[in-house]
This record gives C-alpha cells, structure tokens and sequence, in this order.
C-alpha cells in the first residue's frame, strides 16, 4: 500500500471476531445491536451457499464484506461495511450499500473506499454484471471514487420523513369511494401492471441495469402497496409505494408513477400516509426529485426532506458468442487451396509520366 509494512488493508466476509474491541457505533450512524449482528453473519453465510447451489434463499439474503485495517501489533479495526444484496432472483443486478465505521488512521478515505468497492465488485458470490449503488450527492470523495471504479449516475431522489404529529384524514375522502381507488399489497393479479408503473418512471439505462421481471417485485412484496383504480371495472395502477431496503435496519419506501400526474393519487396518499404514523411507522420516503406534484404534497401534509441520494449504476456488456449461420460455409473452405497461375502483377504506379 506505500504507507508502511506493518499497516494495510484487507477486505474480507463479515466474521463475529471483526467486533472485538470494535465499538458498534458509527455504524450507519447508529448502534449496532447483538440481534441485527447476528443476523447479518446469518445471512452472509447462507449467501456463501449461493456459489453451491442457486436458491430462492440465498438470492434474497445479504451479504455483508467488512474492511479492516491491520496493524502488526495492534487489533484489527473495523472501517467499514458493505452490503450487498441480489437485485432480482436471476441474481443479474446486485445493489451495493457503503457503510463507514471509523476512518482510516494510515490511510486515505479514498483508499479505503476504493479497495472495498473492488473487493465487493470481484466477489465470489457476487458475480454479477451489473451493479446499483446509492451515494450522498455532497459526499465527493466516494462520488470520485464511484466514478472512477464505472458508475454512473441514474437517478436523483429527495428522502422524506414523517412529522412528529399527523392531521386527521379529512371526512369523506375514504379509500376507494368516489374515485374507486384502492391501495393493494402486490400480487400475481397486479404484479405486471405495476411492473408497468416503475419501468415507466425510469431511463432504458436503469431498466436494463436492474433487469426486474414481475417475480422480482413479488420476492420484495413485503410492506409493498399498488394504488389501482377501476377496481371494479378494470382496474389499472397508476401509482406504487415499493420497499427498497438500504442501510442495516432502515424502514424505507420508493413511490413510483407513471409519467403524467394522476389528482387522484393526492387523495389516496393523504389517507395511507396519516395510517403509517398512527400505527407507530414512519418510514423514509423516496420521491424523484423531477417530481415536483409529489413533493408539493408531503409539504403540505407536513413532511419534511433534508438530504437527498443518489443511485449510480455499473454494467458491463455481455460478450455473444458469433455463431455461424447454418447452411453457409466460410469462404475459405469454398476456395479451397487454390494457387495463383501466374504471380501477380505489379501495382500501376499514378505518378505522371516523364
């Protein structure tokens, strides 16, 4: 590393004896609790299983890489954390979140961020050609790094959060009444149409880094609701509250339209949201930042958004095996040997003649 030959950097799987002597704190701001410990190393070695057998399991548990700084004489220290989890079941996509403990006593920040980054991108378990990360847009140094390691950026999101205290809904504006609108968990009846929904909020770049099919939607169904309206006719969505899992414990929700602004959902969100904090929820709110209608909504409902994030997204481009068309022959093997007679001629020169 340059710095000394008592002193590197090492990443490696996440492992209980990384915590001792470590404080938790500073950990995704917060305290790392016995329970949640646990249940990472759980589930980074189930995901160890993946490189063994390829499972429903084992694409939906997350993965956890740890980046230590050692010394000769001293305990190893915990910098950082990385998650990473399988975007789809295909395991095409994998969504990458940059946790920093402490910072580095004989290295840079960039340093440390970029051997993590490179160790997460050439794990054995994470083999995937496409990747999506999420970044403070102020942070510039891991914005620098992620540019120089291939992201680029995706999508710009305001975070919201949820007021201390919540107005009563307002009387008559029921769920599904006038406007026969209704808030659904997601299903096999309504997957593919708020499928529909979120590749209609994103750029083709996004779409074909995520590579989401409708089975992808139903393994994250948890907590996930679809508005549809015309339930009793035919019933179309128009709006999403999908989970998106960042962080160690974070409760969060992406809301996603379609690319022209329905004034239904303003009534429909008014009731679902006063429900999530009357039942002790309140969780973080992801709102593009081009959607200005939505995010004059939640100001007037009283939430509030201090920072932002931004997702940036790494592909690589499959290389296609050439296969020759059947019936046709190279041009070699019709020729054959074939000799010229009769050496060949020399190239006319077009210099003028003296």
């Amino acid at each position: 590393m340059g710095q000394s030959a008592a002193f590197r950097l090492r990443v490696e799987p996440l492992k209980a004896g990384h915590f001792a002597g470590n404080s938790h704190e500073g950990v995704s701001g917060g305290l790392l609790s016995s329970a949640t410990l646990q249940s990472l190393l759980l589930q980074t070695w189930i995901s160890g299983l993946g490189g063994l057998f390829h499972s429903s399991l084992t694409t939906r548990t997350t993965r956890v890489l740890t980046l230590l700084e050692t010394a000769s004489t001293d305990q190893d220290r915990l910098l950082a954390m990385a998650l990473l989890r399988p975007g789809n079941r295909r395991s095409s996509c994998w969504h990458l979140d940059l946790l920093q403990a402490q910072s580095p006593e004989r290295f840079s920040r960039s340093q440390a961020l970029r051997l993590l980054i490179q160790g997460a991108m050439k794990d054995p378990v994470a083999q995937s050609p496409s990747w999506l990360v999420r970044c403070d847009p102020l942070d510039q140094v891991t914005l620098d790094v992620l540019r120089e390691s291939g992201f680029q950026p995706l999508l710009l999101r305001r975070i919201w959060t949820a007021p201390q205290k919540q107005a009563a809904p307002v009387m008559g504006q029921t769920q599904g009444s006038a406007d026969d609108l209704q808030w659904s968990s997601i299903s096999q009846n309504n997957v593919k149409a708020l499928l529909s929904v979120e590749q209609s909020s994103i750029s083709p770049q996004h779409r074909q880094i995520i590579d989401r099919q409708c089975i992808d939607l139903l393994d994250r169904r948890q907590g996930s609701l679809v508005l549809m309206a015309g339930v009793d006719r035919e019933p179309v969505a128009i709006a999403g509250l999908l989970n998106r899992p960042w962080g160690l414990e974070s409760f969060r929700f992406e809301f996603v339209r379609g690319p022209a602004w329905d004034a239904r959902i303003g009534s429909a969100f008014k009731n679902h949201l006063h429900r999530w904090v009357v039942r002790g929820r309140t969780p973080e709110l992801l709102v593009n930042e081009d959607d200005h209608r939505m995010q004059i909504l939640l100001e007037s409902l009283g939430w509030t958004s201090e920072k932002s994030e931004l997702l940036l997204g790494r592909s690589l481009w499959r290389r296609v095996s050439q296969r020759e068309p059947t019936g046709l022959r190279p041009l070699e093997t019709m020729l054959g040997h074939l000799q010229p007679q009769h050496p060949p001629l020399p190239t006319p020169t077009l210099a003028p003649r003296r």
